[in-house]
């Protein structure tokens, strides 16, 4: 009898511990599930708000943080031509435009960056100064021949990079000096982006991201397939999202360069020009060209 009890405790304990063992088992499993739906979670982009249509030819966008505004470069119709109609809008960050033209007398403004207290501009062939305190166009920059400029970026140390897309080239204004990064590639240059470590491009003649090093004075295409590159941001995990100008948005994976589409708008000819991101609050802001607004998507990570 008592061997009879002493056996029915053992099995008791036994399936206990078995259900112990079980309980963590099944936490480990999902513990790792968990892990596995977070790593494979694919960014989106939900739809926040459109500016009015009244930001004719809208090409950059460019986020002022200490303003908490938005600069808009406006083309104005025709993107090559010298025809002096083109200008600055400024907006809020809910879409609410606050002065259509903050700046006139530009003809074909697209890329922009910010330094000291100064707006830099692309403008077809001259990268022009702004001060942004007055409102007033300061300074500009000549460049020689044809070269179409397009994208700015801007240094830490307040070196102004403009991408030549009709020569193919990087223009470096330093200390009021032009010179010439020459890319010695078959391309059209487009989007900029200044790290530390190189210069980060999208080439929308061969549809391609990639990186310029400073050291080795060479490029490297990391990603291909992205349409008519134009705009490109870093976000603070070190990955991409880059434009493509016909109306496409991908996010590039920094560990891999996998690309992912987070945007189609062709089919309702919405284009994405050259994009801007505030992390802050997660809003990818994009430029719509043809469409003559600004669209603002919340990024989903």
């Amino acid at each position: 009898m008592k061997n009879s009890v002493l056996g029915i405790i053992l099995i008791i304990s036994m399936l206990g511990v078995s259900c112990k063992e079980k309980g963590k088992t099944d936490k480990i499993k999902e513990d790792i599930n968990q892990v596995k739906e977070a790593s494979e979670k694919i960014p989106s982009l939900d739809l926040l708000w459109q500016t009015d249509t009244l930001l004719t030819t809208s090409e950059s966008v460019l986020y002022n943080k200490t303003l908490d505004v938005v600069f808009v470069a406006n083309v104005n119709n025709a993107p090559w031509e010298k025809d002096n109609n083109g200008f600055i809008s400024t907006i809020d960050t809910k879409g609410n435009i606050l002065e259509l033209k903050w700046i006139e007398g530009l003809s074909g403004p697209k890329g922009m960056g910010i330094f000291g207290g100064k707006l830099y501009v692309n403008d077809i062939d001259r990268i022009v100064e702004i001060d942004i305190e007055t409102q007033k166009i300061t300074n500009d920059y000549p460049v020689d021949g044809e070269p179409q400029l397009n994208d700015i970026t801007v240094s830490q140390a307040g070196v102004v990079y403009a991408s030549g897309s009709n020569s193919n080239s990087i223009y470096v204004l330093e200390k009021g000096e032009l010179s010439i990064l020459n890319m010695n590639t078959e391309g059209r240059l487009n989007g900029l982006l200044h790290q530390k470590e190189a210069i980060f491009f999208t080439d929308s003649g061969r549809k391609c991201f990639g990186i310029y090093n400073f050291k080795s004075d060479a490029s490297k295409i990391l990603a291909e397939g992205i349409g008519h590159g134009d705009g490109v941001i870093r976000l603070k995990t070190g990955d991409f999202i880059v434009s493509d100008w016909k109306g496409q948005v991908f996010y590039i994976d920094s560990t891999n360069w996998q690309k992912t589409l987070l945007l189609d708008t062709r089919e309702n000819n919405i284009y994405a020009a050259d994009i801007d991101y505030i992390p802050e609050t997660q809003m990818l802001l994009v430029p719509t060209f043809f469409h003559n607004n600004v669209m603002c998507y919340k990024l989903n990570l």
